[in-house]
């Protein structure tokens, strides 16, 4: 009787791995990550193409310097302290959009001020919203 049950226990011991051989083999495989919308890689571009025309504007904003700050007169007792309005700075954008909102064509304030014809572009339709505005 030992002998019976030591063989069946063999036959349960080769039944459980060939059961786990043959789920090894049959499972499926990791599923893989679903594929990207088509509009993906136009946003992509779209991403890259606002970032190659912002940079070079964002550059020459961090590298504009602060005028140096205008010495204090010495304080009186009990007198107020009033510091000096600080020196306005030129103001390239300002001036074209004076010149444009003076009627101006883009074309010869971005020569005058020296402006790329994207900036000049915005600038022509922020003045022309705000004369929108101003005339409603």
């Amino acid at each position: 009787m030992l002998s019976e049950f030591v063989i069946a226990q063999i036959v349960f011991d080769v039944a459980v791995v060939a059961a786990a051989v043959v789920y090894v083999l049959t499972r499926p495989g990791a599923p893989r990550p679903p594929e990207p919308p088509e509009w993906y890689a136009q946003f992509l571009k779209l991403a890259q193409d606002l970032m190659t025309a912002t940079e070079p504007v964002l550059e020459r904003l961090e590298t504009r310097e602060p005028p140096p700050p205008a010495p204090l007169a010495p304080v009186a007792a009990f007198a107020p302290v009033v510091a000096p309005a600080p020196a306005r700075a030129y103001d390239r954008y300002e001036e074209a959009r004076a010149l444009l909102r003076s009627g101006a064509a883009p074309d010869t304030v971005a020569g005058r001020v020296g402006l790329q014809p994207g900036e000049i572009r915005l600038l022509a339709k922020v003045v022309a919203a705000e004369s929108r505005r101003g005339s409603r």
